[in-house]
C-alpha cells in the first residue's frame, strides 16, 4: 500500500492529502494499444470548490527504475485487496485506515481513509532505519522530488517548464522555479559527508593525509624563523600601508530598506484574513498590515491581493471581527468558503 502511495505521489507530483482521498472509482488500470497506464481522477484540494474541480491523470511506468513502475504496483495491490475484501464498494477509499489488533493482524476500515500522520510516521521510521537516505525527507518531498524528476532526471518522459506548470496546476512560474531550484541546491549538500576527511577538496585532502602532527609543527616553526630573519635584514623595511576605511554615512535609514513584504502569507480562516488585513501577523513574517502595502509590494502577487481586496469590502462594513463572524455564520471556518460567500453576496448586491 505504501509503495503504491509514494510511487504514484512521486510520479504524478501529487500531494499526499490528495492521494489519501482517492476512492476505488477514481483509480483504474487501462490499456491504450500496447501501452498500459494508471488512470487517476484527482480532486484538487487547494481550490475554492473541491468537489466540482478535478482532473484525470494518466501515469505510465518509468521502466528505467523498478521502484517507479506504478502499474505493476497497482496490480499487486489490487490483487491483495481483492483477496482480503472481495465485495468492496466503489466508494471505498483506496488507502484505508487500519488498526493493529492484539494478535498483530491489521483491521481495515474502508469507509475512512488513511491518516496523514500515520504516513508521516511511517516515512520517518523508514528514513531512520536507512542511513543512506537524507534526514530531510518529508511527505512534501514526494511532490517536490517528482517535479525535479520530471524536468531534469526522467530518461523517458521529460517535461519542460510549461508542461510541468500545467501538470502541477501552477498559475505562476515563481512556484515552479522555487520547487526546482530549492531541490537542486539541497541535493548538492549531503549532511552525512560534511564531517568526513575525504569530503574535502583534493589539495586539502591530500595534505591532510600526508602531514602528521610533528610535521605540521616543524613547518610552522620553519616559517616563523624565515619571517624573523627577513624582518632583521637591513634595507628590507617597507613602509606600512594602512588602509583607511571611508567614513560611514550618517544618513538615517528606515526598516523598509531591509525588510520587504513581497509575498502575501496564506490565510487559513476568515480570522487570519481579518488580522493580516488590519494589523499584520509577525508569526508568518507579515510585519505590517496588508492594507498599507505599496504598489511595488502588490505587484509581486496581484491575484492574492485582489482576493484580499474583495474580502476588505465586506470587512469595512463591520466594526469588529465578531460582528463579521455573526453576519457570515457558517462561512468563516476556511478562507475559501469566506471568499466564495463574499463574492456571491457581491454579485447579488447584498454586501
Amino acid at each position: 500500500m505504501y509503495r503504491l502511495l509514494l510511487c504514484a505521489s512521486y510520479l504524478g507530483c501529487f500531494r499526499i492529502s490528495e492521494m489519501l482521498n482517492l476512492t476505488c472509482d477514481d483509480v483504474a488500470l487501462k490499456n491504450d494499444g500496447d501501452n498500459q497506464f494508471l488512470s487517476i481522477r484527482l480532486r484538487w484540494h487547494k481550490k475554492a470548490s473541491v468537489q466540482s474541480e478535478c482532473q484525470v491523470y494518466h501515469l505510465i511506468d518509468e521502466k528505467s527504475f523498478p521502484c517507479l513502475r506504478v502499474c505493476g504496483m497497482f496490480s499487486d495491490y489490487l490483487g491483495f485487496v481483492r483477496r482480503a475484501s472481495p465485495n468492496l464498494a466503489t466508494k471505498s477509499f483506496v488507502f484505508p485506515a487500519y488498526t493493529s489488533e492484539t494478535n498483530g493482524t491489521p483491521k481495515l476500515n474502508w469507509c475512512k481513509h488513511l491518516d496523514q500522520n500515520n504516513v508521516r510516521l511511517f516515512v520517518k521510521n523508514f528514513v531512520q532505519k536507512c542511513p543512506d537516505l537524507p534526514t530531510g525527507i518529508s511527505l512534501h518531498s514526494m511532490r517536490r522530488g517528482g517535479s525535479f524528476y520530471r524536468v531534469f532526471e526522467s530518461p523517458e518522459r521529460r517535461f519542460n517548464l510549461r508542461e510541468l506548470m500545467a501538470w502541477c496546476r501552477w498559475e505562476d512560474a515563481k512556484t515552479c522555479c522555487e520547487y526546482l531550484i530549492t531541490r537542486s541546491l539541497t541535493n548538492e549538500v549531503d549532511p552525512k559527508n560534511l564531517l568526513r576527511v575525504n569530503a574535502l577538496p583534493p589539495p586539502y585532502a591530500s595534505n591532510m593525509n600526508a602531514l602528521s602532527t610533528n610535521d605540521l609543527c616543524d613547518a610552522i616553526v620553519k616559517r616563523l624563523q624565515e619571517m624573523g630573519s627577513q624582518s632583521l635584514e637591513p634595507g628590507r623595511a617597507q613602509p606600512l600601508m594602512v588602509a583607511i576605511p571611508p567614513p560611514k554615512s550618517q544618513r538615517q535609514t528606515t526598516l523598509d530598506r531591509f525588510v520587504r513584504h513581497d509575498v502575501i502569507p496564506t490565510a487559513r480562516s476568515a480570522r487570519d484574513a481579518w488580522t493580516q488585513w488590519f494589523t499584520g501577523d509577525p508569526q508568518v513574517g507579515l510585519f505590517q498590515p496588508l492594507r498599507s502595502f505599496t504598489k511595488d509590494m502588490i505587484r509581486a502577487d496581484r491575484r492574492k491581493y485582489s482576493e484580499r481586496m474583495t474580502l476588505a469590502l465586506a470587512f469595512s462594513k463591520y466594526v469588529s471581527y465578531e460582528m463579521f463572524e455573526a453576519a457570515y455564520d457558517g462561512h468563516t471556518t476556511s478562507f475559501s468558503n469566506t471568499l466564495a460567500e463574499v463574492r456571491k453576496r457581491k454579485r447579488e448586491g447584498q454586501l
